[in-house]
């Protein structure tokens, strides 16, 4: 009598213990068949804590650490505040262009310890800064910047004669008037220019034949330099190229035949010339 309640009793343990190895199985499968979440690998990067102006020199307030994933890191880009700054008592970097508040301080856009930055440290090597007279309506409105790049058009001549052409291409805008910084529009006077060597006198003597004018370059069309044709006021109408006169061929009138009388003792004879 006394055997029965324990074969209950061992039977509700086994089938309580054959529950518990399904449900672990269960549940074991459950969580290997999730996915793995990777998580990207980061790195902390030195980035602008507000605007950092062309030639400003770059101090520790200036500074502020940003995350990035680690295989986005730009060219140039400084790890350390360490590095950026110097030891102390290092004379400062200058920015050699604006870094706006938030963008990742690169060493292209800085100078070395202790650098002076003026628009001659900025000019790419081989190249020449040269300043060309415009006002709001041949400078685009007022609207280009330093930074931007844009063509320069020589307008010349009057009436029939009135032409225009494209003389430099794709080229870069230094300053506007004597600031280095994009501000938005304003009239400007002079704007500043990268040119070649021989460009530049290109330039000086453009000044002096006709009127320049820019034309600004969106990004996408930085670096284009197609061939570009002068127009004149022909091409503007769309009227069709004039058709040559056809040339007309004077022909010198023929001329009378010369004689010759020649006499031999009494006999006399007249010989003809041939012209």
């Amino acid at each position: 009598m006394r055997k029965a309640p324990l074969i209950l009793a061992a039977s509700g343990i086994a089938l309580a213990v054959g529950c518990a190895a399904v449900a672990q199985r269960v549940l074991g499968g459950s969580e290997q068949a999730a996915p793995t979440v990777a998580v990207p690998e980061t790195v902390v990067l030195i980035a602008a804590a507000r605007d950092i102006r062309f030639g400003e020199p770059i101090r520790r307030d200036d500074l502020v650490p940003q995350t990035w994933p680690a295989d986005l890191v730009p060219t140039g880009a400084f790890d350390s505040a360490t590095v950026l700054l110097g030891a102390e008592g290092t004379a400062p970097r200058r920015a050699t262009q604006t870094i706006r508040e938030g963008d990742v301080v690169l060493a292209a856009n800085v100078s070395e310890f202790g650098a002076s930055v003026t628009i001659g440290s900025t000019l790419s090597p081989g190249t020449r800064a040269v300043a060309i007279r415009v006002n709001a309506d041949t400078a685009v409105g007022g609207f280009v910047s330093p930074g931007d790049h844009v063509d320069i058009v020589l307008t010349q001549g009057r009436g029939d004669t009135l032409r225009t052409g494209v003389i430099l291409q794709d080229t870069r805008v230094l300053a506007v008037d004597q600031d280095t910084e994009a501000r938005g529009a304003r009239k400007a006077r002079t704007i500043t220019v990268e040119v070649a060597p021989r460009d530049s006198q290109r330039l000086v003597l453009a000044q002096e034949a006709g009127q320049l004018s820019l034309i600004l370059r969106n990004d996408d069309a930085i670096g284009d330099t197609g061939e570009m044709d002068q127009i004149t006021l022909r091409d503007v109408w769309g009227d069709p190229e004039p058709t040559p006169e056809p040339e007309v061929v004077v022909q010198a009138p023929a001329l009378d035949p010369t004689t010759v009388r020649v006499r031999r003792g009494m006999a006399s004879e007249e010989i003809v010339l041939e012209q």
